[in-house]
């Protein structure tokens, strides 16, 4: 019997240890004739002739140098000598075109900072994508978050927004048929783990924009490749800024939150809804989707949710960046360790939820079922569509209720901006993302423990000149400084792709 091929196991650029793949089936064919040119030549280099006879002369091949260091002399000295060895400066469109390329199909998840623009450049030797357009790609489908927002203020910006499949399988005939400026993505959607998209994308020569309305370590958790530190990062959070810095990203911005004008647009409050005059309205979800899924396998001792729980209580706020202290976490990525400090502050923010909800007096709830056995007992109405009829129930409440997830520690909510636009009046918990606004208008209207609930409520139930002026002046503020078209403006102009403002027409 003959012996077994020894396994090769080395440090993938994610941090775990990547078992190489042997024979002749752990090679991706990408298509091409001529002679035979490796991408990445496996494990045993020695046993190419012998799995792919067309190998002879004229065969080529790129290797990693830190992989062939790694697999040692004798990987080297097994590497057949009429192989041309080349470098990746060398991989040009015209060889790319001469040659049938083979490539070792774990590259991706052993080096994807090497191996992805090496393979980005041979897909677009292939594709030859047109010229570039004054053109935004929005990776997503109609259902997706800020959507619609985002396209009518990229087109307000004189650019062509087009919807585009998030499927990162689907770029390559995308590309074949037009080249956008700029790829922006919310919550990486589009992106795929190892960045093959983005170097795709990167090498066609479009700029590349990730929008982290969600934490951004629960994001990367998601994300297996370094690729991310090379996008424009945005973040609602400025907190992230800095750790996201230490970890290499060379671009990242604060960019919150933000109002779209439509959205207050004036419609009927559903009938289902039923009346919410008078009442202090909250809605939401009891837990974000797939919460279970997500927060499998992380823990977090009992002793630190009593302490949290004390200082919620307290009027103190234990969010991510408290309980990734607290929990000691070295490394926010890679990993999924900072999934443990998000399950801390969901947590938190569960516990702080139920306190600010049970403390609130006239108290509508508009969301799913999930809050009845949270609420014992609340005045439970259905979900109501983003679109069709919430703005209308934030404007029939007497006010608006806000309680923040702490798993961003100073990040806003849609809540923010929304109940103001369309004529609603919010009280929030004193989230510290509210000094974008003038402390004048927040002052009033905010809180630091669930105690202060009630008081702050009889204040403002009722219509009152100085209600009236505060919602006026909340309206006028956020119409001025907040709306998604000035966010998608500084989005353009922070990656250089700033588009001149038209002139106006003689006369006007």
């Amino acid at each position: 019997m003959p012996p077994r091929p020894k396994r090769h196991s080395l440090p993938a650029e994610s941090g775990r240890a990547l078992t190489l793949d042997s024979g002749p089936d752990a090679f991706d064919p990408l298509g091409g004739d001529g002679p035979l040119l490796f991408l990445g030549l496996g494990p045993e280099p020695a046993a190419l002739p012998d799995w792919f006879p067309e190998a002879g002369d004229g065969a080529a091949f790129v290797e990693r140098p830190e992989t062939e260091a790694a697999l040692g002399p004798e990987f080297t000295a097994a590497i057949p000598e009429h192989f041309r060895r080349l470098k990746p400066e060398e991989l040009t469109p015209g060889l790319f075109r001469s040659r049938r390329v083979l490539a070792f199909r774990q590259n991706m998840r052993l080096a994807p900072s090497f191996w992805g623009p090496i393979l980005a450049r041979h897909g677009l030797a292939l594709l030859a994508p047109p010229p570039a357009r004054p053109v935004v790609w929005l990776p997503g489908d109609e259902h997706g978050l800020l959507f619609r927002e985002l396209e009518a203020a990229f087109t307000a910006q004189g650019l062509t927004a087009r919807r585009v499949p998030a499927d990162p399988a689907a770029l390559p005939a995308l590309l074949r048929d037009e080249r956008p400026l700029l790829f922006f993505s919310v919550n990486f959607r589009g992106l795929d783990a190892h960045g093959e998209a983005f170097h795709l994308l990167d090498q066609a020569g479009v700029t590349v924009a990730a929008w982290c309305v969600d934490n951004p370590f629960h994001l990367l958790s998601g994300i297996k490749a370094g690729f991310w530190t090379a996008l424009r990062l945005f973040v609602t959070d400025r907190w992230f800024l800095e750790p996201l810095r230490r970890l290499g990203a060379g671009h990242v911005e604060h960019l919150p939150l933000a109002l779209d004008p439509a959205f207050a647009a004036p419609g009927p409050l559903p009938e289902r809804v039923g009346p919410l005059a008078g009442r202090l309205l909250f809605v939401g979800r009891s837990a974000f989707p797939d919460r279970a899924g997500f927060f499998a396998g992380a823990r977090v001792p009992e002793n630190l949710l009593a302490e949290a729980r004390d200082l919620l209580a307290a009027g103190e706020r234990p969010d991510f960046a408290w309980w990734a202290g607290r929990l000691g976490i070295a490394a926010l990525w890679p990993g999924n360790e900072a999934r443990r400090a998000g399950l801390g502050a969901d947590e938190s923010g569960r516990f702080w939820r139920a306190l600010c909800l049970g403390r609130a007096p006239g108290l509508t709830v508009i969301g799913d079922d999930g809050w009845r056995d949270l609420l014992p007992g609340a005045d439970l109405r259905p979900p109501v569509d983003y679109y069709g009829g919430l703005a209308a129930a934030y404007r029939e409440a007497a006010c608006c209720l806000n309680v923040t997830n702490l798993i961003l520690p100073s990040g806003l909510t849609q809540r923010h901006f929304d109940v103001w636009g369309t004529g609603g009046f919010l009280l929030s918990d004193a989230n510290p993302g509210l000094d974008i606004f003038p402390a004048d208008l927040t002052r009033s209207v905010t809180f630091h423990r669930a105690e202060d609930i009630p008081g702050l409520f009889k204040r403002f139930a009722s219509d009152s000149p100085e209600k009236r002026d505060l919602a006026r002046a909340w309206r006028e503020e956020l119409a001025a400084r907040h709306t998604y078209a000035r966010r998608v403006a500084q989005v353009l102009a922070s990656t250089g792709l700033e588009r001149p403002r038209p002139k106006p027409e003689i006369g006007t």
